[in-house]
């Protein structure tokens, strides 16, 4: 995926999905540009991708659960952002996320938790 004017790709209440071997570009510059967004979902596998983006490489939503980025390259941007800075006292929590051999390159964060 190149060049998306807002997140590359929704995951919402979706469950057992796989990236593998997935591409996400964007500008480094580029704004609320997340490469992989999921919230309600379940069982979510990223391994051995690439995504560049202005905003979060990978971002969690609430009520996300069993979350595997593995051998992942990451940047610019945020990193991988988990949860939300609770606006809402409703939101559920993420539970269950494993980052394994990822790269981060020039991104603001590496691995970020919002609570």
């Amino acid at each position: 995926m190149k060049d998306s004017k807002n997140f590359h790709v929704n995951c919402i209440s979706s469950y057992n999905i796989t990236f593998l071997r997935f591409t996400i570009s964007a500008p480094g510059d580029s704004p609320n540009t997340d490469g992989i967004h999921m919230a309600r979902s379940t069982n979510i596998c990223i391994t051995d991708s690439i995504i560049k983006t202005g905003d979060d490489c990978v971002s969690m939503g609430d009520e996300t659960k069993d979350v595997y980025i593995q051998n992942v390259t990451c940047g610019p941007g945020h990193g991988i952002s988990i949860g939300s800075h609770g606006g809402y006292a409703t939101e559920k929590d993420v539970t269950g996320v494993y980052v394994k051999n990822c790269t981060f390159i020039g991104t603001t964060n590496g691995v970020r938790v919002k609570t």
